[in-house]
């Protein structure tokens, strides 16, 4: 399966290149945008809350995928590190904290989380792809929104089965081959997607940059290097070596054919699970 979750720029590109090319676009911290919208200019500790706060107001189900509640006195790994918003709950959840991204910035901005909190945990910059942990290290690996941006999907979740301990459990996110904005944005690409997903037919399709920018850009509107798309199904195939695996749908917004509608209320209803933008899913060794 490494064929369809391997990165595939133009020639001549490499996961060398790739990998730079996302330190360099992560370095803006995501969330930056919205943190300009809340009038946010500074990291401190106040400001971080007020960001925070409405973060999980914004996804208020990620409290359902991310047992934070389980954590306390695990060695907890988290992948991907953003404003630092998960990571600030985890380590307030008792966990023995390791943070991993690819950029500095978010790297730095963990590490001060961490000073201010006066938690012994730390943030690491390095590729998950190429990780520095032994095996069986982690009782819980944390991955919202980061494998579909490595260009090797297959490589970061067979990393996560490494350095689980036994029964440890891979909690993370990615985004939804078949959402509803797949659909009406892409049509053609997630048919073909179905088409190779579901049948066979075809090798999967590659993201064009206009696919990637509805998803992730910077602050002057350049779109993510790489983004992979994937199914439940295919995930599922992905993970054949953990011993359980469940995925569920989640996250809507007030876009094509939801605008017009409150986006709270949008939550509630099934939508979000039949054709949400992103998979959640928790995979035990």
């Amino acid at each position: 399966m490494a064929e369809v979750t391997t990165y595939r720029g133009t020639e001549g590109d490499s996961q060398d290149k790739l990998d730079a090319l996302n330190s360099e676009f992560w370095n803006t911290l995501c969330g930056s945008g919205l943190a300009r919208e809340l009038g946010i200019t500074d990291s401190s500790p106040q400001s971080l809350r007020k960001f925070d706060q409405w973060y999980f107001a914004f996804y208020p189900y990620l409290t359902e995928y991310i047992p934070f509640e389980e954590m306390h006195g695990q060695r907890v790994l988290e992948v991907g590190l953003g404003y630092g918003t998960v990571s600030q709950r985890i380590v307030e959840s008792g966990a023995d904290y390791t943070g991993l991204d690819i950029a500095q910035d978010p790297v730095d901005i963990v590490n001060y989380r961490l000073r201010v909190a006066d938690s012994p945990g730390r943030a690491h910059r390095g590729s998950f792809l190429a990780s520095p942990f032994a095996d069986s290290t982690f009782d819980f690996i944390v991955a919202i929104g980061c494998y579909h941006h490595t260009g090797n999907m297959q490589r970061a979740l067979d990393e996560s089965y490494r350095m689980l301990r036994p029964s440890g459990a891979l909690v993370g996110m990615v985004y939804n081959a078949y959402s509803y904005r797949r659909w009406f944005n892409a049509p053609c690409q997630t048919a073909r997607y179905l088409g190779w997903d579901l049948f066979k037919l075809g090798t999967q399709p590659l993201v064009s940059p206009d696919e990637r920018a509805a998803y992730d850009t910077d602050l002057e509107g350049t779109e993510a290097p790489h983004t992979d798309f994937v199914s439940r199904h295919h995930l599922r195939r992905m993970c054949r070596r953990f011993g359980t695996f469940n995925a569920t749908l989640a996250n809507i917004e007030q876009e094509r054919p939801f605008q017009g509608r409150a986006r709270d209320r949008l939550l509630q209803t099934a939508w979000p699970k039949r054709c949400g933008l992103d998979v959640y899913f928790s995979a035990r060794r």
